[in-house]
């Protein structure tokens, strides 16, 4: 049977159960042999992501497989065909005075012409299964035989209506000899019989990461440390000269400064350069936009810390600032370079608006800049071929709660002693929306959060966006499940995290889609929010696109009044831990990058001491003239 890569990761992973309707038989697959491995790909990256994860699992039998994982422990690779075998492998016959159980290890030893050895009636496949918190999985045949005739002539008494009630029993002597369910050795948390359409039999843990790829003929080249973050701040703070270069061209060209100077002052600045310029030599390379960010130094890169979270925070920093770059400016270099690339390509609401045809066909859209400015919007961007990679980590069993079971990892389809990790590439579609940063400057001074002193200078956009770069510790956003304790950071996350699920949660009334099919983005240095379609399926695409031309004015009323009322205030409201529950804020567990922790309604409208940002009193940076955006 055909299946897309999505489709197997989703639902086909190794040791998972599946129906085989052309048959009428429940299968189970097997481990994944037929794979590609993936070269060209953040490991370091794709290992953070898991290493955050690891923490919401109990593993109580498994944790020598995760702790301590670094990107030399994990294998990429993308399934091409997956393969499954009969189980489980007991039967029994449909001759309701026979009722023969038929077990076996492997299907060879089953009866080949699917007929009773008793009464030669037609056999049926027994479709229960036992599963256990700890991973395991079990079929529901018989663990032990008759003590007098052993396995010899056992039937499945099917007189009760619930299957936990069934009873296998021999047929020689009648005493009943066991029941379907079974029980685990490990950790006495067996689960069954469940049949074997159940949910609970399997739960693929997954995890999706945006995947720009660098372009150009030195990509392989650029230097992923903190020099690379410092030439993404340069470009960040219009400070690069992105008309001439591409980010990844000048993140590997050497700076010829010390040579130019010595020509300037032997032929002066005009011949000096005309000879470079000829010579097609850069003289301002990665060190001159280095050193002229150096003093840029976020908070986890200061003081007491070590190498590894330093380095975390440059990179965690570099992620988001070229992501927001490509996302939302689009690739800077020769357009053939984008051929068969999986490259983000935006569009503004500004173009949109500027536009006389689109503003015709699309009236409404007199009201979206309005609407979005009142909402402390700077700009918005719709982003085609938004690149995902869609991680496939782990299964788990029995339980949705990740708290209450232990992740297991799949069979290595090399034999290697690493951790598989499976994964694929899908472009998808995406809504882009950058906060005004004044606007977050004077919420965060009302409520008290930095002091008028701590303020920058509102005006000078490049002080602006120096301040966020130099007060938000990305690295204590790794892990959901521990306190973010740097004041700014917390306040800034849960400000933005609360903005994208007020949004993501009304998203789906106005676009068509289910609200489990969207995920979110939060890009706290920049400060940005990014809302995609996480459905790989065509019927997606398309939606988001929709939503940002057609009904882009409901979405965010719809958002502001989700962040006013909960059904269950004034409980909601008045818990001490956040303003948010599954009645107003909370959405799927796997749409959320932070498993619905770190938000709050109350700063976003507030009806308490706390200053809402969408409260009146605070006020935005936002032009009345879009040019200058």
């Amino acid at each position: 049977m055909e299946r897309g890569v999505a489709q197997i990761l989703n639902s086909y992973g190794a040791r998972n159960v599946f129906d085989f309707g052309q048959l009428g038989l429940t299968m189970q697959t097997n481990p994944w042999g037929r794979v590609e491995e993936i070269d060209d790909v953040d490991r370091e990256r794709v290992t953070k992501i898991i290493q955050s994860r690891i923490e919401r699992y109990r593993n109580r039998t498994t944790a020598d497989e995760w702790d301590g994982l670094s990107a030399d422990d994990i294998d990429l690779y993308r399934p091409l065909k997956i393969e499954g075998k009969l189980f489980p492998l007991v039967f029994y016959c449909e001759n309701k005075d026979c009722r023969k159980v038929h077990s076996a290890t492997e299907p060879g030893y089953l009866p080949s012409d699917g007929q009773c050895r008793s009464c030669g009636e037609s056999i049926t496949q027994l479709p229960f299964v036992n599963v256990c918190t700890c991973g395991r999985l079990e079929d529901a045949s018989p663990n032990t035989g008759c003590s007098q005739h052993g396995f010899d002539d056992i039937r499945l008494n099917k007189r009760a209506n619930e299957p936990a009630m069934w009873r296998y029993e021999c047929n020689k002597c009648g005493d009943t000899v066991d029941v379907l369910s079974s029980h685990c050795g490990v950790c006495n948390d067996m689960q069954g019989p469940l049949p074997t359409a159940s949910s609970r039999i399997f739960y693929s843990e997954k995890a999706v990461e945006v995947d720009i790829p660098y372009l150009g003929g030195h990509a392989e080249d650029i230097p992923n440390d903190e020099s690379w973050a410092h030439v993404l701040m340069a470009a960040h703070l219009g400070l690069a000269d992105l008309e001439e270069n591409t980010l990844e061209n000048l993140a590997t060209t050497e700076g010829m400064v010390d040579k130019y100077q010595k020509w300037v002052d032997r032929l002066g600045e005009q011949e000096a350069q005309e000879m470079f310029d000829d010579m097609d030599q850069d003289v301002h390379g990665r060190e001159t936009l280095v050193a002229e960010t150096e003093h840029i130094t976020p908070p986890d890169t200061e003081g007491d810390v070590d190498e590894g979270t330093r380095a975390l925070a440059y990179a965690n920093v570099a992620h988001q600032l070229f992501t927001f770059h490509r996302s939302t400016n689009g690739y800077e270099g020769d357009i053939e370079d984008l051929k068969d690339t999986r490259h983000p390509r935006p569009n503004s609401l500004n173009d949109y608006l500027q536009d006389p045809d689109f503003r015709e066909r699309h009236p409404q859209s007199g009201r979206y800049r309005p609407q979005l400015t009142e909402s402390h919007i700077r700009q918005a961007w719709i982003v085609d071929q938004f690149p995902l990679l869609n991680i496939l980590y782990g299964y788990t069993r029995a339980d949705s709660q990740s708290n209450n079971v232990d992740l297991r990892s799949f069979p290595h389809p090399r034999e290697r002693a690493t951790t598989p990790i499976f994964a694929d590439r899908t472009p998808s579609e995406a809504i882009i929306f950058e906060i005004d940063r004044t606007a977050i400057i004077n919420w965060l001074e009302a409520n008290g959060v930095i002091t008028d002193d701590q303020r920058p200078d509102t005006s000078d956009e490049i002080a602006l966006k120096e301040w966020f770069l130099n007060n938000i510790a990305t690295t204590q956003l790794d892990n959901p499940f521990t306190p973010i304790e740097h004041d700014i950071t917390r306040w800034v996350y849960r400000l933005l995290h609360s903005l994208s699920h007020c949004l993501l949660a009304r998203a789906g009334e106005q676009c068509g889609l289910a609200t489990s099919s969207l995920s979110e983005r939060i890009f706290p240095a920049i400060p940005a929010i990014a809302i995609y379609a996480a459905s790989t399926e065509n019927f997606a695409l398309g939606s988001m696109f929709t939503l940002f031309k057609t009904r882009l004015h409901p979405w965010v009323s719809d958002a502001r009044d989700l962040a006013d009322q909960c059904l269950i205030d004034a409980t909601c409201r008045e818990d001490p831990s956040g303003a948010a529950c599954d009645a107003c804020l909370h959405i799927e567990e796997t749409s959320c990058e932070a498993i619905n922790h770190h938000l709050d309604r109350r700063i976003v409208r507030s009806k308490s001491d706390i200053v809402g940002f969408w409260d009146e009193e605070v006020n935005n940076g936002i032009p009345d003239d879009l040019s200058q955006l």
